[in-house]
């Protein structure tokens, strides 16, 4: 089995701050959920999780082929670059990850707000990649995570919408 080295170390990092049991997005949301009104909802980031992979994917893709529920996340890279930052390191450099959470709703007719568990799911997120921090010693997280949410358009139940987060590293191994 290889070990990660470079990308994978921050995919890995990512899913250990979001699942955290206590500081992760789960506990997060059962306490946001009154504020904003939904039935909680939680991500099982277990290896034979139906909501939760590593690596980007339309969920309309996976509508056919296979067995999943929402809200759906994953985390996967966007892009490194080795910039030489340490003359002799085997990498050092910025890393984009992205996290992308995909809301679906079952109602026929548009509802008055689609935006609630939406943002809830935002507000877990950027408070659980920001209020305690458990990253890697070689792994520079500035916080500067930002955040993209998409159209809402047909899919997934009836509804559905997919929120981007964008979370800039550094790196160096």
């Amino acid at each position: 089995m290889n070990t990660p080295m470079i990308t994978g170390v921050i995919e890995a990092a990512l899913k250990a701050q979001l699942s955290d049991a206590v500081t992760g997005i789960n506990p997060r949301l059962v306490i946001l959920a009154s504020s904003y009104t939904f039935d909680a909802f939680a991500i099982d980031f277990s290896s034979n999780s139906t909501n939760f992979m590593f690596g980007r994917i339309d969920p309309s893709a996976l509508e056919e082929t296979s067995v999943f529920t929402f809200p759906f996340l994953t985390i996967s890279i966007l892009g490194a670059q080795d910039q030489r930052d340490i003359k002799f390191s085997t990498f050092s450099g910025p890393v984009m990850a992205i996290v992308e959470i995909h809301h679906s709703w079952a109602q026929n007719a548009i509802i008055a707000d689609f935006d609630s568990l939406v943002n809830a799911s935002a507000d877990a997120i950027f408070s659980c990649l920001n209020d305690i921090q458990t990253w890697p010693g070689n792994l520079l997280w500035n916080g500067k995570a930002e955040m993209r949410p998409g159209a809402l358009k047909f899919g997934g139940l009836n509804w559905l919408k997919t929120t981007q987060f964008i979370c800039p590293f550094r790196f160096s191994v």
